[in-house]
């Protein structure tokens, strides 16, 4: 029996396609295929943050509908959870399987149960590990869609997330990346005392072995002086790179979003990060054609992203989700001018990444491999992407210098 796995969307998602991949390969399947038309399951884990991605998800639906309709076709996910009909309309064969009914896909396919207490064990095709800690958003941001898909807050148990961090790194991952939704909002127990996400990342950076830790998407509001204690104090083991959502520098479009803090807030926290890790690598999101955006606004909030000097950008444009208070807002905008938006920034961010990798140039860097050889790649701690000529295996961690630098991407030599 082959199984064909495709994940749309974020580190979460991509977690837990690798959970469901490996309780279904553990009964049943035998094998997991890259193409969908020699699969007997197809299994769709979707996202619906933008229009872009539901029609992307729906696009490959309907092609395994018509391609290989002999296949068991499962959809689950964001999409999946929040618009069940569109997905039988593009597939109307399709098991539909929501967010809250995910672990439930192996019963729902006839396999037997299979604990899943220690978490994954393999993280298939890729060099870094993904373990998913948390999950669920409880915020009401005007344009987000999340928290009516992942509405209720939950933790992976503390103990758990030790012993599935304990044996990737048993199986030779060099690098551990944690996900959440809102990953700074972790909480758990464990031997009845209370494990927060500073406490979380202490216990899990005592662990032994060769690795280190990095942080998936983290808002700006958990970066605390207890939280950079904690990251400063795994110096070697704890990677000094961030990505902190902005969204917009602009203090009212902000407000018209709904965030929770300000862009005068922001600056104060990464001034602060700044001080324990002046070398960090910095990265976030920003969104380009909120509705009502003007053009003062929009050049504030890239004045502001100017001056904090970031790493990088990911830039992306307001997509209407019907349901949230932005999708009823009467002033959008055209979308030639977000587009033309969205062009500007996505300069900017090229022009960030090719000045990070610039400024890397001379350092020694530990770096995670990624592909071997003598075209080989990895990530450095500050997540700058360098051409690596290895012959180890991947996922090791290595000493290495960055000799230069060609677009947003280093060139570096082992030391």
């Amino acid at each position: 029996m082959r199984a064909y796995f495709k994940t749309f969307g974020c580190r979460v998602n991509q977690a837990e396609t690798e959970g469901l991949k490996e309780r279904l390969l553990a009964d049943g399947f035998t094998t997991a295929v890259a193409d969908f038309e020699s699969a007997d399951l197809c299994v769709l884990n979707t996202c619906t943050v933008t229009v872009e991605g539901d029609e992307d998800a729906l696009r490959l639906a309907r092609r395994i509908a018509r391609r290989n309709p002999a296949a068991r076709l499962v959809v689950t996910g964001c999409l999946a959870t929040r618009s069940p009909a569109e997905v039988l309309k593009a597939a109307p064969h399709a098991l539909v399987v929501g967010n809250a009914d995910k672990d439930a896909i192996p019963s729902l396919l006839g396999c037997r149960p299979v604990p899943d207490e220690a978490g994954l064990k393999a993280f298939s095709g890729r060099a870094r590990a993904f373990i998913k800690v948390q999950d669920g958003c409880d915020m009401s941001c005007s344009y987000c869609i999340i928290p009516a898909v992942r509405p209720v807050l939950s933790s992976k148990p503390a103990g758990q997330v030790l012993e599935e961090a304990r044996g990737l790194v048993e199986r030779g991952y060099g690098e551990l990346v944690l996900c959440g939704i809102r990953l700074g909002r972790y909480l758990s127990e464990d031997a009845g005392r209370r494990v927060d996400f500073p406490g979380l990342l202490e216990r899990l950076m005592a662990l032994p072995g060769e690795f280190r830790i990095r942080l998936s998407s983290f808002e700006v509001t958990d970066v605390t002086e207890r939280f950079l204690d904690v990251a400063a104090a795994g110096e070697g083991r704890f990677c000094p790179s961030f990505h902190l959502p902005l969204q917009s520098g602009s203090e009212a479009v902000l407000r018209r979003m709904e965030r929770w803090y300000t862009a005068a807030f922001f600056a104060r926290r990464v001034e602060a990060l700044r001080r324990r890790f002046p070398e960090a690598g910095l990265f976030t999101d920003l969104m380009t054609g909120f509705p009502g955006e003007t053009r003062a606004e929009h050049m504030e909030s890239r004045a502001f992203v100017e001056s904090l000097g970031f790493s990088g950008l990911h830039v992306f444009r307001y997509s209407a989700r019907a349901g949230t208070p932005a999708a009823r807002r009467p002033d959008r905008l055209p979308d030639a001018v977000a587009v033309s938006r969205a062009k500007e920034l996505r300069a900017l961010d090229e022009s960030l990444r090719d000045a990070f990798a610039r400024s890397n140039i001379g350092r020694q860097r530990s770096v995670v491999v990624e592909t071997r050889g003598r075209d080989g790649t990895g990530l450095t701690e500050h997540f700058l992407r360098v051409r690596l000529p290895v012959s180890g295996p991947a996922g090791v961690l290595v000493r290495a210098q960055v000799t230069d630098a060609v677009g947003p991407v280093g060139v570096a030599l082992p030391v």
